[in-house]
């Protein structure tokens, strides 16, 4: 009896872990601030202002000069929204990031945490969509960024700053975005990235070969081997000229195998958080296993 009680509690964690495994992966939901027709965040000081996007741990960050980002239905993709970004001049910038443990310092947010070692982070991505009615050079879309601090010691900021990801420096000469539909990004090991901060100059030339765009996401982790990770950004602007109109959705990284996947939705009347997520799910039913191993010892 003993056997075939400890057998089924053992396949049924089995499985339960499995389903948590499966919950993991799946993209976690950050919705907007407001109910239908979602968010609008805009500044129009030359001064860096950002808002919480609820208790997610993204916030809209680093908006200036009129610039607005904001979760909503106008180009939505997977469900009832994304997050759409409008820059009208050079000096328009906007950003919409995932900080660790964000600090609100004078109205725009700072991370204070890591999400773990850069060398552990194998890959990021996330989808981007440029409207037809941009005006702005025709390479650009939404970018994504990895923000980084580059020694590692939190105590100290001058070296914190990020990696960029732009599509044109992974094409050939000539290349253009394409308008009005959502392009997919994997950014890996081999991928192309230009830096900004880090206690380094613009886009430095980390290869020595007089050009600050060609160093791969490898390359940035030899270069900076005691790099900690404390965030993620997407953005626009600022110096882009023209009006832009875009959006983004499924972001996503994995560092040290654990993958964080987030997608945007605009909330929507009556929705209340889950009970309790896998992982809470997943302690329980590992504590009652615990427990009836202590009472088959005791038996």
């Amino acid at each position: 009896m003993k056997t075939l009680l400890r057998k089924s509690l053992i396949a049924a964690a089995g499985a339960l872990l499995a389903a948590v495994g499966s919950l993991a992966a799946a993209a976690t939901i950050v919705t907007s601030n407001n109910l239908l027709p979602g968010d609008t965040f805009t500044n129009p000081s030359s001064v860096n202002q950002g808002q919480a996007v609820g208790s997610s741990g993204w916030y809209y960050n680093n908006v200036r000069n009129g610039a607005t980002v904001g979760i909503d239905q106008v180009f939505a993709r997977h469900g009832n929204g994304s997050a759409r970004f409008v820059g009208q001049d050079s000096a328009d910038k906007a950003d919409l990031e995932y900080l660790a443990h964000a600090i609100n310092l004078f109205g725009n947010f700072y991370a204070t945490g890591t999400l773990g070692s850069f060398s552990a982070l194998s890959s990021f991505g996330y989808e981007w969509y440029r409207s037809a009615a941009s005006t702005s050079a025709g390479h650009l879309h939404p970018v994504m960024r990895v923000l980084l601090d580059a020694d590692g010691n939190l105590a100290t900021t001058h070296d914190r700053g990020g990696l960029v990801y732009e599509r044109v420096y992974n094409e050939a000469a000539g290349w253009a975005a394409a308008t009005n539909s959502w392009v997919a990004e994997s950014i890996g090991a081999s991928t192309y990235l230009w830096s900004f901060g880090l206690g380094l100059p613009f886009a430095a030339d980390i290869n020595g070969n007089g050009y600050g765009y060609d160093a791969t996401l490898a390359d940035w982790q030899m270069y900076l081997p005691s790099a900690v990770i404390i965030g993620f950004s997407l953005g626009i602007g600022s110096g882009w000229g023209g009006d832009f109109l875009g959006a983004v959705d499924s972001a996503r990284w994995t560092i040290g195998g654990i993958t964080s996947a987030f997608n945007f939705e605009v909330r929507q009347a009556g929705t209340v958080p889950e009970p309790a997520s896998g992982a809470v799910l997943a302690a329980a039913w590992i504590a009652g296993i615990l427990v009836a191993k202590r009472r088959w010892r005791a038996a």
